[in-house]
């Protein structure tokens, strides 16, 4: 996914990093997804989404930068996910920043809920799942699949639910043609 010299900003949920805290792997994850000149990209967390990790009894990653969705335009857009996002459960509340967030920053959502993601696709919003940008910098050329695979499977074993069980992640990725 070379963004030709193009800065491109992913903003990260809960749900894509409480698992990779817990098994001990954010570094792991920030080494991967870096910056380069090839692929400058920048990361994102709300202060939703930390709050969030912080009642999990997890940090936000630190090759992340902290913002905060309080600017006018930010603040309509967070009212309207929240309608389109939010019921019962309160974690769909750092969703809704991310959402709001991604979409006044022209950002890429990385969220690994697969409902909250249709829903901010449908929206305008341009969504897709860790194992997305796993993918992404596989493809860059940044790792292989045999690393990306034992890192997935550590996640796994931390409690992630995605849609493969420890071991698949090449098929599941190939399958869903997201390997060069």
């Amino acid at each position: 996914m070379s963004s030709s010299s193009r800065l491109v900003a992913y903003v990260w949920d809960t749900s894509c990093l409480l698992h990779v805290a817990i098994a001990g792997r954010l570094d792991v994850l920030g080494d991967f997804v870096k910056t380069t000149a090839q692929e400058p990209w920048q990361h994102y967390v709300t202060a939703a989404v930390a709050e969030e990790l912080a009642v999990k009894g997890q940090s936000a990653p630190d090759w992340a930068t902290l913002v905060h969705v309080d600017g006018l335009n930010e603040i309509v857009a967070f009212g309207a996910w929240c309608q389109r996002l939010v019921g019962a459960n309160p974690h769909d509340r750092g969703e809704a920043s991310v959402a709001a967030w991604a979409e006044s920053h022209n950002a890429i959502a990385i969220v690994d809920d697969k409902d909250a993601r249709i829903v901010m696709q449908r929206n305008g919003v341009q969504a897709h799942g860790s194992m997305w940008i796993l993918c992404q910098v596989i493809n860059c050329g940044r790792i292989n699949v045999q690393p990306a695979s034992g890192f997935v499977d550590a996640v796994i074993k931390a409690g992630a639910r995605l849609p493969f069980n420890a071991g698949g992640f090449e098929d599941w990725a190939r399958k869903a043609s997201l390997l060069q």
